[in-house]
């Protein structure tokens, strides 16, 4: 969700950057209003530490210390190399809304002499998709014929060669086994979990039917179990919450899962979405170094899609950015190079 460990002197070292790069708010990529949710994402550079009243008594912050059991000691990559953002002192699961924040001077901002990313002017986005279906609507979908695939889009970030990191239901992966293998199998994509059924892990959010609490775990592993069955060899322990809605007793029930939660702080809001260069304008007007960008991957939901990313992806080469993969923010999150991995790709 290997060996290589971050001693603690370096742990003391990418603590700003972890702070700065993550917090531990609701929703996709906006503060928590108190319940779980979105709540609207502030216009200021975001070096909100994390809200959680559990903070470390010599830092006022909360404990960033990596370790081996993500609680304390060091940090030890996940299986696969992937790199995992450590716990909360009492043991919630980190919930990364962007990366490492730069100057436009290309000053680092995060971390000391902008030692969070790989140089200090980095300009970084991560293009992040979500693969939604839960067991009603696949079982609505069988019944008319509707698929909530997206071959295009597949075919569009292959032609850009764009990386992307792709979060799936365990349901979605079991309906559409083909395509979650051909996204498993190719080095431009990382796969993340979106849970087994995208019921919501949080009462009241948005539409979904809510979880009972003791499902919330088994969801997480449910969800990677089916993943891996439909040919997904090398899933990361990245993880997000449908809806975006989370909170503490959610967050502290998914921990075992050895998991960081992705939020995100630009959502393209495109299900629905008729008009591919409205979409990709109201991407470019959010974005900024490090963020999260969140699509759909579903051709039914979010037809425009596809064609946006189209445009937006030489766009955001032409201002200046580089498209990267969840795995490498979260790496520069933690002060450390991003691991050697099938799925890095420029």
């Amino acid at each position: 969700m290997p060996i290589t460990t971050v001693s603690v002197r370096r742990a003391a070292t990418a603590l700003t950057a972890l702070v700065l790069a993550t917090t531990a708010v609701a929703g996709c990529g906006a503060p928590d209003d108190g319940r779980g949710r979105a709540a609207p994402s502030p216009g200021a550079a975001d070096t909100t530490p994390d809200t959680d009243p559990d903070t470390d008594p010599d830092t006022d912050q909360p404990d960033s210390r990596p370790s081996a059991s993500r609680s304390a000691g060091t940090a030890t990559p996940a299986p696969g190399g992937y790199l995992t953002l450590p716990l909360s002192a009492s043991g919630r699961v980190p919930v990364l809304r962007h990366g490492p924040r730069y100057s436009e001077g290309g000053k680092g901002a995060a971390g000391p002499g902008g030692t969070a990313g790989r140089t200090s002017g980095d300009r970084v986005v991560a293009l992040t998709f979500d693969a939604a279906l839960s067991p009603e609507d696949a079982k609505r979908a069988a019944e008319d014929g509707v698929r909530h695939d997206n071959p295009a889009l597949f075919t569009a970030l292959r032609r850009a060669k764009a990386p992307a990191t792709v979060f799936m239901t365990g349901v979605w992966a079991r309906t559409h086994r083909d395509r979650a293998r051909a996204i498993g199998r190719d080095r431009l994509f990382e796969v993340g979990s979106l849970s087994l059924s995208h019921h919501a892990f949080t009462p009241d959010c948005a539409d979904l039917p809510a979880l009972a609490p003791d499902r919330h775990l088994a969801e997480v592993r449910e969800g990677l179990k089916e993943i891996r069955a439909a040919g997904v060899a090398r899933p990361t322990p990245y993880f997000r919450f449908p809806g975006g809605c989370h909170d503490d007793r959610s967050r502290r029930a998914v921990a075992p899962a050895g998991v960081t939660a992705v939020a995100g702080d630009v959502d393209a809001a495109d299900t629905g979405a008729s008009d591919p260069e409205e979409l990709a304008g109201r991407v470019l007007k959010k974005i900024r170094p490090g963020s999260v960008v969140i699509l759909r991957w579903d051709r039914e939901r979010a037809p425009a899609t596809a064609a946006a990313v189209g445009r937006l992806v030489p766009e955001l080469r032409g201002r200046g950015y580089r498209l990267v993969h969840v795995s490498e923010l979260v790496a520069a999150a933690m002060g450390r190079a991003p691991a050697p991995s099938p799925a890095s790709s420029r």
